[in-house]
């Protein structure tokens, strides 16, 4: 159990706030530039370090699962990016997994500075990336062209 918050930035300089059954990651130009920048799913390399490092810090593990965790870094550094991808990819991907991006995509709010991952029983929207996870093979397809867009914008 974390009893105050910790401040990390020991991965990449990204500020990620470590808390009871939280990580909060702050949106800013480092953890950007580690997700464009570097080979490779980052995303799910950063996803691995806070997994870790909550359970080197807490004594027990953060109730997420890697790729919940993950999706919910990459959906909100990427949201809009990735919704209008999904939205002009309509006809190429499962029915099932369209429903459930564009419900996503109208419950999330647009402009965040924090990405708050919390465990299911404290975070109310924990079940979404939950319940998108089963897609998540599609869903870093997404990334990856979202990546080149986004470092190809900042040019």
């Amino acid at each position: 159990m974390i009893t105050t918050e910790i401040l990390d930035k020991n991965f990449n300089n990204i500020s990620i706030r470590f808390s009871d059954k939280w990580a909060r990651i702050v949106c800013d130009d480092y953890l950007f530039d580690f997700l464009n920048h570097q080979k490779g799913n980052s995303a799910l390399k950063l996803a691995e370090y806070i997994l870790s490092k909550y359970e080197e810090l807490a004594g027990c593990p953060l109730n997420i699962r890697k790729d919940s965790l993950t999706i919910e870094i990459l959906y909100h550094v990427y949201m809009d990016i990735l919704s209008n991808l999904v939205l002009m990819s309509k006809p190429a991907i499962p029915k099932e997994l369209y429903k459930k991006l564009e419900t996503t995509f109208k419950e999330i709010k647009r402009h965040m500075d924090i990405i708050d991952c919390g465990e299911l029983s404290v975070d109310t929207n924990r079940h979404i990336w939950d319940d998108l996870e089963k897609f998540h093979k599609y869903i870093y397809k997404f990334y990856t062209v979202a990546k080149k867009i986004a470092v190809k914008k900042k040019k």
